[in-house]
C-alpha cells in the first residue's frame, strides 16, 4: 500500500510551497494520527532537503494537479505582478539591481527563466548563484512548466524525491470557477487512481471551487476511503508587509457536511412549535421504553439529536451505555449485514481471523442507532426482526454468525431513522418488520417548516465552521434569502451556502472583480453566495440523480386550433412539465436550452 500525496498547483504559492510542505513531513519520522503543525517558516523547511534523513518520511508518489496555464492565468493577475514583488524582501535586496533590469518591458523577458538566466550570465556574472538561491521567493510568478522543470532539475528536492516519484496530471478544466466543471473531471480521474492506496489531500490549494469539490467528491463516497484532508494555511498575526508568512498544516475531516449535520445541538431556545413537539417526543419516548422511528429528510440532524437526548436524560431513561450508530446502506452484502449486527465467531467465513461482537452486543445498556433502515434487505430484516423479539425481561437473543449457542442481551434502546414516507417505508420493509419498529414515530420538521429559526440556524453553521463569530453575516437580505429557500439539505444547504459567503469575503480584491465579471454578477458577496448556490445545488442532483419525469404528455386538439394557438399550449405544457422536475428558472432554462428571461417571457403565457 503505497502513501500519496495530492495536491493542486495554486497561483499565489508555487511549487516551492510544495517542497517546503513535503519538507515538514520529511522532519518527522512518520505521519501522527493527527497532523497539526503549527509556525512553519519557509526559509528553514527550504534547506531541510540538502541533506538526506535515515528515518525523514517520504511520500512513495506526489501527484500535482494542473489546468491549462490559461485557466490559471483567467483567474489571477499575479503571475503577471512581476515588476515589484522583489521588494520588502531582505534576501533580494543585493540583487535588486539585477531584478529591475530583467523587469524592465524592454528587455521582453515576461518571466522567461531560460532568457532571464543568459541574461544574468552574460551581464552580471558575479550575482549569478545568488539569483539562483533566492529564485525560490519569486517562483510562483513563472508558467507552471517552468516551476516544475526547476523543481526537477534545479533544487534539492532530487536529493529526496526522484522523479519518477513526482506525477504531474493536467485536467482539462477551462474555468478554474466552474464547480461543476471542476468536480467532474477530478472524479473521472480520481476513480483511476489504486483504490488500496492512503491518500493525503491538500485541499486548501486551488480555487475556492476546488476546496468546495473536494468535499463534495468526500460527501458523496467518490474518494478512496483511506484518504486525509489538511489544509496549510499563514499565519494572520504575521506583519503586513512580511512576504514569507509563517504558516501552519492542520488535519481537516473529510466529510466536513457529515460533521456539520452531526454537530448541532438540539432545538435550544427555538421559536418552532413542531421544533418544540419533537423535544417532547423525545423525551418522553425514551422513557418509556421501545424502539422510536424517526423520520426526517437528509442534513437534517436525525443522529445528533439522539446524542442530546441521551446526555440529558441518560440518568432518568437509566442508560448506562454509549451510542452505537451504523448507516444501513453502508451494507454492501447480507453477510457483512449480519456480521455487522450478530457479531461472528472466528473461522465462519473467509476473513474471519477472529472473533468480533456485533453492534447489537456492543450497544447493550445503551442506544443503537440505525439510520437508512429502509435499506436493509428482506432477508437482513428477517433476521433481525427475530432478534429484536423481546422475552419477559425485556431482553434480546442473537446467534453470532457462524455460532450454535444465542447470547442474551442486556436491554438495548432501538433507534431507527429513515428519509422516506411511511407509505415508501411500508413498501420497502416486510409487513411484520414495519409493525415491529413503526411503534412511535418522530417527524423532525425540515429547514422549511421553522423559517422562524433560520437565522439561529444560520448563526449555529457559521459556529461550527470556525469562522468566527465577530464575521457572522447577518445582512437582513441574506437572511430574507434563507428564508426564501427550499433548502432541500437542510443544514447541509446552509453549510454550502456558508462556506461560499466566506470564500468571497477572503478573495483579494482584483480577484472578486475578475470572478464576478466572469459570473456576470454584481461584486458582492450575496450575489456571489447565490450563483455558487445553484451551482452547487445542480452539483448534488447531478452526483446523485432523481428520477425525474421525462416523457410529457400533451394533448392537443389541432383540429380546431391555429397554429399560433396550438404552439401557446405546448409551450404551456411543457413548461408546466419542467416545473415538476427542476427547481428554479437557471435550472429550466438549461434543460430546455433557453435563457431564463426567456422562461420568464413563456410564464406570462395566458
Amino acid at each position: 500500500m503505497s502513501k500519496v500525496y495530492i495536491t493542486w498547483h495554486y497561483t499565489s504559492h508555487g511549487i516551492a510551497y510544495l517542497k517546503h510542505v513535503l519538507s515538514e513531513f520529511y522532519n518527522h519520522t512518520s505521519i501522527p494520527k493527527e497532523i497539526k503543525w503549527e509556525n512553519l517558516i519557509q526559509r528553514e523547511l527550504n534547506r531541510v532537503f540538502n541533506n538526506q534523513r535515515s528515518n525523514g518520511f517520504q511520500f512513495d508518489k506526489i501527484i500535482y494537479l494542473t489546468a491549462p496555464q490559461e485557466s490559471f492565468d483567467n483567474i489571477s493577475s499575479r503571475r503577471f505582478n512581476y515588476k515589484n514583488n522583489y521588494k520588502d524582501i531582505p534576501e533580494l535586496e543585493p540583487v535588486k539591481n539585477i531584478y529591475d533590469e530583467i523587469r524592465d518591458d524592454k528587455n521582453g523577458f515576461y518571466y522567461n527563466l531560460e532568457k532571464e538566466r543568459l541574461f544574468i550570465k552574460e551581464k552580471h556574472p558575479n550575482k549569478h548563484k545568488l539569483f539562483e538561491k533566492t529564485l525560490w521567493m519569486d517562483i510562483q510568478h513563472y508558467e507552471i512548466k517552468t516551476q516544475i522543470k526547476w523543481l526537477l532539475e534545479d533544487t534539492n528536492f532530487t536529493n529526496v524525491y526522484n522523479a519518477d516519484s513526482f506525477k504531474v496530471h493536467e485536467l482539462k478544466v477551462n474555468d478554474l470557477h466552474d464547480i461543476k466543471q471542476i468536480t467532474h473531471c477530478l472524479k473521472q480521474y480520481i476513480e483511476e487512481l489504486p483504490k488500496d492506496d492512503e491518500y493525503f489531500i491538500n485541499v486548501s490549494l486551488g480555487s475556492s471551487e476546488i476546496q468546495v469539490a473536494w468535499h463534495i467528491l468526500a460527501d458523496f463516497n467518490i474518494l478512496p476511503n483511506k484518504t486525509r484532508f489538511f489544509t496549510t494555511y499563514d499565519s494572520k498575526n504575521a506583519e503586513p508587509k512580511e512576504k514569507f508568512q509563517p504558516f501552519s498544516i492542520k488535519e481537516i475531516p473529510t466529510k466536513i457536511i457529515k460533521d456539520i449535520e452531526n454537530s448541532f445541538p438540539f432545538f435550544n431556545d427555538t421559536l418552532s412549535e413542531k421544533r418544540k413537539l419533537v423535544d417532547v417526543q423525545l423525551k418522553y419516548f425514551f422513557k418509556i421504553g421501545f424502539s422510536i422511528l424517526l423520520i426526517g429528510e437528509r442534513g437534517i440532524g436525525k443522529s445528533d439529536r439522539i446524542k442530546y437526548v441521551k446526555n440529558k436524560f441518560q440518568k432518568e431513561c437509566m442508560i448506562k451505555g454509549d451510542v452505537k450508530e451504523v448507516n444501513c446502506a453502508t451494507f454492501i452484502n447480507d453477510s457483512l449485514a449480519e456480521s455487522e449486527l450478530f457479531g461472528h465467531k472466528k473461522g465462519s467465513f473467509t476473513g474471519a481471523y477472529s472473533d468480533k461482537k456485533g453492534l447489537l452486543e456492543e450497544a447493550q445498556n445503551g442506544i443503537l442507532f440505525m439510520d437508512e433502515i429502509h435499506t436493509l434487505t428482506k432477508p437482513v430484516q428477517a433476521r433481525l426482526m427475530k432478534a429484536i423479539q423481546t422475552n419477559e425481561n425485556n431482553k434480546m437473543k442473537i446467534r453470532p454468525v457462524g455460532s450454535t449457542n444465542e447470547i442474551e442481551l442486556e436491554p438495548i434502546k432501538l433507534i431507527f431513522a429513515t428519509n422516506k414516507t411511511i407509505k415508501e417505508l411500508r413498501d420497502a420493509l416486510l409487513p411484520d418488520f414495519y409493525d415491529r419498529i413503526v411503534q412511535y414515530v418522530i417527524k423532525i420538521p425540515p429547514l422549511r417548516e421553522t423559517r422562524e429559526d433560520i437565522e439561529k440556524d444560520w448563526e449555529g453553521v457559521w459556529k461550527r465552521l470556525k469562522f468566527g463569530k465577530d464575521s457572522l453575516p447577518k445582512d437582513p437580505k441574506l437572511i430574507a434569502w434563507l428564508k426564501e429557500l427550499e433548502l432541500n439539505g437542510n443544514y447541509r444547504d446552509l453549510q454550502k451556502i456558508a462556506m461560499n459567503y466566506r470564500a468571497f469575503t477572503i478573495f483579494e480584491p482584483e480577484d472578486r472583480k475578475k470572478i464576478c465579471q466572469n459570473l456576470k454578477i454584481p461584486c458582492d458577496a450575496l450575489s456571489y453566495t447565490k450563483t455558487q448556490f445553484e451551482l452547487y445545488h445542480k452539483q448534488s442532483n447531478s452526483l446523485s440523480p432523481t428520477t425525474k419525469e421525462n416523457v410529457i404528455s400533451v394533448e392537443l386538439d389541432i383540429n380546431n386550433l391555429d397554429a399560433k394557438s396550438l404552439q401557446k399550449k405546448f409551450r404551456i405544457q411543457l413548461l408546466n412539465w419542467a416545473k415538476k422536475n427542476y427547481k428554479t428558472n437557471i435550472e429550466i432554462a438549461e434543460a430546455l436550452k433557453m435563457t431564463p428571461k426567456q422562461v420568464g417571457n413563456w410564464e406570462k403565457i395566458k
